[in-house]
């Protein structure tokens, strides 16, 4: 596998029609062969996911998915309203200790994906759970459980009569569990980092996300090609890092969500709710004191945090 840590040349490579997406789901179908174990499900999951496939297949999903996301926005925001309400009521007070993935993060993500898929706690949960599958270092036994809620969840009538349309309705909240979550409690992390003993009132508040829990994607080389000094076979593996320290704050924000046709979604809602969490912030006089972060070992492809707790005062 080759390794771009370059801005200009990543982006390249996944604009160009030289590369494809990374199937996931040809790599269950390995597994399978090679452990004799049913993962259909998955592969009928990953098959639906608009990130580890293309052609007419991901052209046809991506405008299902749209869809939804337009008829649900007005309900999506009304959720994340009254979540965020909810949680600043309880969560932000003087000498609470918070966690932001699980008190804060997870429940907003909770809030918008009920609004896609239907609000019940075993889907809810699921959605959580089916970016494990990207893991290479998760055990075969929680694949195959996670490959059983999936069955499931498809003999059952939740959300649409159709097979199809509840695979979308699935990947579609579960595109953002990780991204969003991650992201989101991770940005907030670095900006109390960053201001220690600061009033919120006083910190400075960026208009985007200062830091991304997706930091790269792969693509397959499909002919021989030169990129600089990288020469490619077909058949050979990109990875193409988006986001690094060691790119200028501008590059990073271009690549926060992708580009061309795999342009995230959620673009717009994860826009909307670090506007309404920075605005709600900067208004408070409570300052908040990182006490430990602890990072998910599951780190591919994304930088997941488990714990982030911060103290207020």
């Amino acid at each position: 596998m080759e390794l771009v840590k370059d801005a200009q040349i990543a982006k390249a490579i996944i604009l160009s029609p030289d590369f494809e997406t990374y199937s996931m789901a040809n790599r269950y179908r390995e597994l399978s062969r090679r452990t004799e174990m049913d993962f259909s499900a998955a592969v009928k999951l990953l098959e639906h996911l608009p990130v580890f496939i293309g052609g007419e297949n991901h052209q046809r999903i991506r405008k299902v998915m749209a869809k939804q996301i337009s008829r649900t926005k007005e309900s999506q925001l009304a959720a994340v309203h009254q979540s965020l309400g909810d949680l600043f009521q309880h969560c932000f007070r003087p000498a609470a200790k918070i966690d932001l993935v699980a008190d804060f993060a997870q429940p907003l993500w909770r809030s918008v994906s009920a609004s896609i898929v239907p609000r019940d706690d075993k889907i809810l949960d699921l959605v959580d759970e089916i970016p494990g599958l990207f893991s290479p270092i998760l055990s075969i036994r929680e694949r195959a459980k996670i490959n059983e809620k999936i069955a499931a969840f498809l003999q059952s009538n939740f959300g649409a009569e159709d097979e199809d349309e509840r695979l979308i309705l699935l990947c579609l909240a579960s595109l953002g569990a990780r991204p969003f979550v991650g992201t989101l409690s991770l940005s907030l992390y670095e900006i109390f980092r960053s201001h220690p003993n600061l009033p919120m009132c006083e910190m400075s508040w960026p208009e985007a996300f200062p830091s991304s829990s997706l930091t790269y994607v792969d693509r397959m080389c499909q002919a021989t090609t030169d990129y600089t000094d990288l020469k490619l076979e077909t058949g050979d593996r990109v990875r193409c890092v988006t986001q690094s320290p060691s790119y200028s704050v501008d590059e990073n924000r271009r690549a926060l969500f992708g580009f061309g046709v795999h342009t995230c979604l959620g673009k717009s809602i994860s826009e909307r709710v670090w506007s309404l969490v920075t605005h709600r912030l900067s208004k408070s006089d409570l300052r908040g004191e990182c006490v430990g972060i602890e990072m998910s070992p599951h780190d591919d492809p994304f930088k997941m945090p488990i714990k982030i707790e911060i103290r207020l005062h």
